[in-house]
């Protein structure tokens, strides 16, 4: 006598499992982007517990792994654009505040080289009115 192999029950895990493990891989992908990790295969598979190899077996998970990929990579280029543009706007800032900051420089130095010129002259001016106070001082006694 021969039996009948129960190949329905087999067939139905099959399928359980696989929609586990999709559900699973799915996941993964949805934690490794909020997360702010770089989408790839091997995180991935490591977060859902299947192997590389399964994961590029699926196209349709593939996919969206390889699109998310692009996605980020072509965010990092935007990102290190405006990096970029954002330094060139400091720097010019930083060049505006400097040359701001020496042209005040050399006005106040102008402006200490005049006041100690009539310093001097004022200083002159003193001396000579105290020294003709002590001359009218001792003609006088």
């Amino acid at each position: 006598m021969t039996h009948k192999r129960n190949v329905e029950g087999l067939l139905v895990s099959a399928r359980r499992k696989h929609q586990e493990a999709v559900m699973r891989a799915e996941e993964a992908i949805i934690q490794v982007y909020q997360e702010g990790g770089t989408i790839t295969f091997p995180r991935v598979a490591q977060a859902a517990g299947v192997s590389v190899a399964w994961l590029y077996q699926h196209r349709e998970i593939k996919q969206r792994i390889q699109n998310l990929r692009q996605q980020q990579q072509h965010e990092h280029r935007e990102l290190t654009q405006h990096e970029v543009s954002q330094k060139d706007g400091v720097e010019t800032s930083k060049n505006a505040i400097i040359a701001t900051l020496k042209q005040r420089i050399k006005e106040l130095t102008d402006e200490n080289r005049t006041l100690r010129k009539q310093l001097e002259v004022t200083y002159g001016q003193i001396h000579q009115l105290s020294s003709r106070g002590r001359y009218d001082h001792e003609r006088r006694h």
